[in-house]
């Protein structure tokens, strides 16, 4: 699966659970060919959730492992697909990774599923190391998680507002991206026709298998190509 290409789920601040198991249950029922790792960048214990959305180090130091573990994969595979997956805190966490790789490694792109960012956060060097641009799914329905809850406990970036994944990216931000000339930002907000895979517009509702296979396993087969 490795030769074929690579997929990295990245859970929120609960850390490795059902939630990111079901995800990758869903793409594997959608037949996609490449290696799946669920990196878990959390400390593992589950009570230190607000922990992990505040620890800038723990932070730090998991995007350092993350980047290694790109650069090594791009290394030995120059020419095979990378995408990133990230749920809640994990969809923050999948930007503020590709922010960060060095200019020579570049994924085919990074799927936010319900991301814990805040609207205004510069996607701008992230969007240049992916070739494909990021999908931003984001619902209105998800008031407890990512508008109460982030406007209380703050985004994984650190500001006290309705997260990106609740109402999408803003203005400012688009124009920036349109101006700086990378790769797309796709806004993917809610759509009635979701809730036949189980997904309610709730927080939950991208982890299930059936959305993920219908919805978001397609986004990485665009251009796969099986060897």
């Amino acid at each position: 699966r490795l030769a074929q290409g690579y997929v990295v789920i990245l859970p929120g601040i609960e850390g490795h659970s059902w939630f990111n198991q079901w995800i990758a249950r869903g793409l594997l029922q959608a037949e996609v060919p490449y290696a799946i790792d669920i990196f878990d960048w959390t400390t593992g214990y589950k009570g230190l959730g607000l922990y992990h959305l505040r620890s800038r180090k723990l932070q730090s130091d998991s995007i350092v492992v993350l980047t290694e573990k790109l650069v090594q994969y791009r290394t030995e595979y120059p020419d095979q697909p990378i995408y990133l997956i990230g749920h809640s805190g994990g969809g923050a966490m999948s930007v503020l990774t590709l922010s960060q790789l060095p200019e020579s490694v570049r994924v085919n792109g990074a799927v936010l599923l319900g991301s814990s960012v805040s609207p205004w956060y510069d996607v701008v060097p992230a969007l240049r190391q992916s070739q494909e641009g990021i999908w931003n799914f984001s619902s209105l329905g998800d008031l407890f998680f990512l508008g109460l809850g982030t406007t209380v406990a703050g985004t994984l970036d650190g500001w006290h507002t309705p997260s990106a994944g609740m109402i999408g990216f803003s203005n400012a931000v688009h124009r920036q991206v349109e101006q700086a000339g990378v790769s797309p930002l796709h806004e993917m907000p809610y759509q009635l026709k979701y809730a036949k895979y189980g997904n309610f517009a709730g927080h939950l509702g991208y982890v299930t298998p059936a959305f993920t296979a219908n919805v978001v396993a397609p986004l990485l087969m665009q251009n796969a190509v099986c060897q």
